[in-house]
């Protein structure tokens, strides 16, 4: 298991994760570079592009300190790759690495808790380079410091009180960004295991870890000189920097520090190349997925928190940490937003007023959760409060957005309802077999539809327009129902009068036809001083029958008397055929062969007379 975990010693372990034809990749590319004649940083495309093609958990293992320090021959020799090939060395005062560079090539190994793991070896301008301030390497060192999940300190010979104060700028980042006021990590970057390399010859009897622990005790100050009192707080705030803090001495690999690109292994000393083997198992034990927010990141979401640092890095002249945790911040409060806003639009409109209301209460408890859960910085650091407060105006606008959004909506899904409505309403009016129960029963169904469909802050509106429009529709339809039903009855009797008199010829039925006929003519009109035929007792028992013929439990004659009266008209029709041609026909035939059963002898000559 121990060999799965060590990291690729040669050019060709690092080709492993390349197709065979893409040897050319393996080289160093630009991150972050200077913007030119200044102190802020820039994005560079190509290196972007490579953490965005990086999908599996990346494990970005970022090397900064003192320019001229070695640290570019250093990463060629953790990657096995020559000078000529890999990051820039140079041996005058003019530094070879501007910014921050990536190798193209990850080396992948097995992550710890399964599954593979991309290891990125990046590489950052040196401090104190030729014409650089001291705002550009706090930049460098903050990029440095929130991107790696492994840190390395490259420092020669020692360690010396000024490389402690290098890293003031960090520890005011660490306090905001890996503790809140707690100490426990509130959802932000996760601390990098960090390394302090001292390459040097003579540790003169003293460990590298006894070093490191010399360095990073306090000094006695007892005339509290507020310098050695900086520089104190920064040595006990370290251990916020980095969760496990080792060391590790790496001799010089050469006395002709000049000719190392051009030496091979086997000229180098003995006991650096061993260092260097025994560094990389180091590197390999210690390696580990890079994690914001309790996500572990891929190589895209990598290359998000870059683009992010960058922009906070860049937000002031001079950063400070209170300047990128509030960039930080804001960020998280537009994401958090845009998560509350995704929790109103997944609820369905149109809704009633008191479900949006509840949807939003849980939405905003969401958001604010998820906002103390992933903020940077103690939640009483100057500018929080103005944030969350920023954090609710923002959730508030939304709501407010949605409510005219879920007003909208309910007024259209509600007018179309109560259109429906009318439109069945309407339908009654010029039904051809009117009925007061159909009427009502078509009404009431067409409002248990509008009942379920009508929801929201327009349901009073609309329901009050429906019952309106049942009123003017019911009123119409009752001053039109009498006068339909006595038209309806005028023509059934003339109807009557002509298939009574010219298809079934029933002259009893075509009387009683004419008489129907002419009562209905005159009796109206014996209500012409007053009253109406419409309040007699004899209309109320037509009206009650017709009624039961027309709308009852078993039938609805307006639904299917399309259907019924053709039937009808066929079945009569075929009758009057049936008696007049076919049943003559039938009765003949049937008296001819009773005629040749009782007289067989009719018409039939005797031969033998």
């Amino acid at each position: 298991m121990a060999a799965l975990l060590v990291l690729a010693t040669t050019a060709a372990a690092a080709r492993s994760v390349q197709d065979p034809g893409d040897e050319g990749l393996e080289r160093p590319v630009p991150l972050v570079q200077p913007v030119p004649g200044g102190t802020k940083l820039q994005l560079a495309p190509e290196g972007l592009a490579v953490l965005r093609g990086i999908r599996t958990p990346v494990s970005p293992v970022v090397v900064i300190g003192p320019y001229r320090s070695g640290k570019s021959f250093m990463l060629n020799q953790l990657l096995g790759v020559g000078c000529d090939k890999g990051f820039g060395v140079g041996h005058t005062r003019a530094t070879q690495t501007k910014g921050v560079w990536l190798w193209t090539a990850p080396q992948e190994v097995a992550a710890p808790g399964g599954g593979q793991l991309s290891v990125v070896y990046v590489d950052t301008e040196g401090f104190e380079s030729t014409g650089k301030s001291d705002a550009y390497d706090d930049r460098i060192f903050a990029l440095s410091a929130l991107l790696s999940s492994v840190l390395i300190y490259n420092l020669p010979e020692t360690i010396r009180e000024s490389d402690i104060e290098k890293l003031s700028f960090a520890v005011q980042l660490a306090e905001g960004f890996y503790a809140d006021a707690q100490g426990a990590a509130a959802g932000a970057v996760e601390p990098a295991n960090m390394l302090w390399l001292i390459q040097r010859d003579f540790l003169e009897g003293k460990t590298v870890a006894a070093m490191l622990a010399e360095a990073l005790a306090a000094v006695p100050n007892p005339t509290h000189d507020p310098d050695i009192d900086q520089v104190n707080r920064i040595r006990r705030s370290l251990g916020v920097i980095a969760r496990n803090s080792s060391a590790f001495g790496l001799r010089q690999p050469h006395l002709e520090r000049t000719r190392l690109c051009e030496l091979a292994d086997d000229q180098l000393d003995p006991r650096y190349v061993a260092q260097r083997s025994a560094l990389r198992a180091h590197l390999a034990a210690v390696v580990k997925p890079k994690v914001v927010g309790g996500t572990v990141l891929t190589g895209p979401a990598l290359a998000e928190l870059v683009d992010t640092m960058v922009g906070a890095l860049n937000a002031r002249d001079i950063p400070t940490a209170g300047s990128i945790l509030e960039h930080f911040n804001r960020d998280l409060v537009y994401k958090v937003r845009e998560e509350y806003t995704s929790a109103l639009e997944r609820a369905a409109l149109p809704m009633e007023e008191a479900q949006l209301e509840a949807t939003h209460t849980a939405a905003l408890d969401s958001a604010l959760a998820s906002f103390a859960a992933k903020r940077f910085g103690a939640s009483t650091a100057q500018g929080m409060q103005a944030l969350r407060d920023a954090l609710v105006a923002g959730c508030e606008k939304e709501l407010a957005a949605r409510r005219t959004a879920n007003t909208l909506r309910s007024g259209q899904v509600c007018e179309a309802a109560e259109v429906a409505c009318e439109d069945v309403l309407e339908h009654e009016q010029t039904g051809a077999l009117p009925s007061t129960g159909r009427f009502h029963a078509r009404y009431e169904r067409c409002a248990a539809k509008f009942e379920a469909a009508c929801i929201g802050p327009a349901r009073a509106t609309q329901a009050e327009r429906l019952a309106r429009a049942l009123r003017r529709e019911r009123l119409r339809f009752t001053q039109s129902y009498n006068d339909r039903l006595f038209g309806g009855l005028v023509v059934a009797s003339l109807a009557a009068i002509v298939v009574f008199r010219f298809v079934l010829r029933v002259g009893a039925l075509e009387t009683a036809a004419w008489v129907a006929f002419v009562f209905l003519q005159v009796y109206p009109k014996l209500f012409l001083n007053g009253g109406s035929m419409y309040e007699t007792a004899w209309w109320r028992v037509l009206v009650t029958v017709w009624e039961a013929l027309v709308y009852n439990p078993l039938i609805d004659l307006g639904a299917c008397y399309q259907v019924v009266v053709p039937v009808t008209a066929l079945a009569v029709l075929g009758r009057r055929f049936y008696m007049r041609y076919l049943w003559r026909f039938l009765k003949a035939r049937r008296e001819r062969r009773s005629h040749l059963h009782h007289d067989p002898g009719n018409g039939v000559r005797d031969l033998n007379v």
